[in-house]
């Protein structure tokens, strides 16, 4: 069975000016053809076991992930403090989310309507996920990484920061729901209210791990400047990955449209008129 109108879709959104992604529109969360947020954009027709096989190993990866962290670094509830982990546990969350929905339509595909609340969940959930794993990604080698080099090289140390989002920006390769710009507010709103957390824990005496009075060297409110450059950083940052997964979703495509182009090469017999009457 062929997937209704997505190449014609796919190809409409990938020439889409910039300019049309700075609208209210985009702002929304409807999508026409709930079947995007459940397929790869890569599948041949509308069911693939593969796919739903593949999600549900991502997903078991980060839950061995997350609850091995949990384990190895609970001390008393402290994991919960880091940005790092609130991250870890949403690629936890998205990817068990996304392998539900998989799987649920692998088996009923008119289960989902347009506009489907479960899947505006998954939507914001899977983006801000991406955005937020790659922002953890950076700030942690490029700037944290040095005041604590005894754990860079320990297995969930690479896992939360290096694998989460290696993991997500494949599967932003392999997802079929579109990307918009606008969204932009889902992971920045995210990262708002980990730092305004930051700020309240440091008011009300909480330490890390090792004592001391803040969660991340470089977010010390007892030296507001440093802290407020390093929230700065964060919020810009998130605006400038919003635009690196929108740019990789727009890459997608044309590497979608490019693949249908060089099928499309091969010339196809014409049906007969039997042929003709007998396809649906």
């Amino acid at each position: 069975m062929q997937v209704p109108e997505m190449d014609d879709k796919n190809k409409e959104s990938c020439c889409l000016p910039l300019k049309e992604e700075f609208q209210r529109s985009k702002f929304s969360l409807h999508h026409e053809d709930p079947g995007v947020f459940c397929r790869s954009q890569w599948q041949k027709g509308e069911r693939n076991l593969i796919w739903v096989l593949y999600r549900w190993i991502l997903a078991a990866f980060f839950a061995a992930g997350v609850i091995g962290s949990m384990m190895q670094d609970f001390n008393g509830g402290r994991w919960f403090i880091f940005l790092t982990d609130w991250g870890f546990t949403l690629c936890l969350f998205t990817c068990t989310y996304g392998a539900v929905i998989a799987t649920i339509y692998y088996f009923n595909p008119s289960y989902f309507s347009a506009g489907d609340r479960s899947l505006k969940i998954y939507w914001i959930s899977h983006y801000t996920t991406s955005v937020l794993s790659m922002l953890i990604t950076t700030v942690f080698w490029a700037a944290l990484s040095n005041t604590m080099p005894e754990i860079a090289g320990e297995l969930y140390n690479l896992w939360c920061h290096a694998f989460n989002s290696i993991c997500m920006v494949f599967d932003c390769f392999m997802v079929a729901y579109p990307n918009r710009l606008m969204h932009f507010i889902y992971p920045f709103s995210v990262v708002l209210i980990f730092l305004v957390h930051s700020l309240i824990y440091y008011w009300a005496g909480g330490t890390d791990m090792d004592g001391n009075r803040f969660i991340y060297f470089a977010l010390d409110w007892a030296r507001p400047g440093l802290a407020i450059g390093f929230v700065c950083a964060s919020l810009f940052l998130i605006c400038c990955f919003s635009f690196v997964a929108f740019g990789i979703y727009r890459l997608r495509i044309s590497m979608y449209n490019c693949c249908g182009k060089k099928q499309d090469e091969t010339p196809a017999l014409a049906p007969t008129q039997k042929q003709s009457s007998l396809t649906v």
